[in-house]
């Protein structure tokens, strides 16, 4: 008999690939996500820092000018928050693929242990008729036994 070889070898490998693909895409993104969400902090921490300034403006000028500043940081972080918002969306979307591709992956790999499992049986029995035969041909050669360093089968 032949060795084994998973009739669906390739189907596997290309799911596994698939899940490698998927999973990068996912941590890509997940990276992507928390440099967003330190940009947010960071202009948080930015327009608390106007804010302070506008309390110790002395100017009319300097308090129009922080004014300005701090509706700039606030539509910025409006901006980051609805960016951050869409990564969350697109990492949900990616986490639900990478969900389906672990799936499909396992899906495989057990198939692929019954299939060797059936094979490994197929082997046992094959192996075992063999044996059977030889033990007849032994018992059986005109009423007299084969010496076993006699027999070529």
């Amino acid at each position: 008999m032949s060795l084994y070889k998973f009739s669906l070898e390739k189907v596997l490998e290309w799911r596994i690939d698939n899940e490698k693909r998927v999973a990068k895409r996912f941590a890509t993104i997940r990276t992507e996500l928390e440099y967003q969400k330190t940009t947010l902090n960071n202009l948080r921490l930015e327009e608390e820092s106007i804010k302070k300034k506008i309390l110790q403006s002395a100017t009319i000028n300097e308090l129009k000018h922080q004014h300005i500043l701090k509706g700039l940081i606030q539509e910025k972080i409006q901006q980051q928050e609805d960016l951050i918002a869409r990564t969350e969306a697109k990492l949900e979307e990616v986490r639900k693929e990478l969900l389906e591709a672990q799936k499909d992956r396992k899906i495989m790999e057990k198939l692929k242990e019954k299939d060797y499992r059936e094979y490994v049986e197929k082997l046992m029995y094959e192996e075992q008729k063999q044996l059977d035969e030889i033990a007849v041909l032994r018992s059986f050669d005109n009423g007299q036994a084969i010496p076993a360093d006699n027999y070529t089968g």
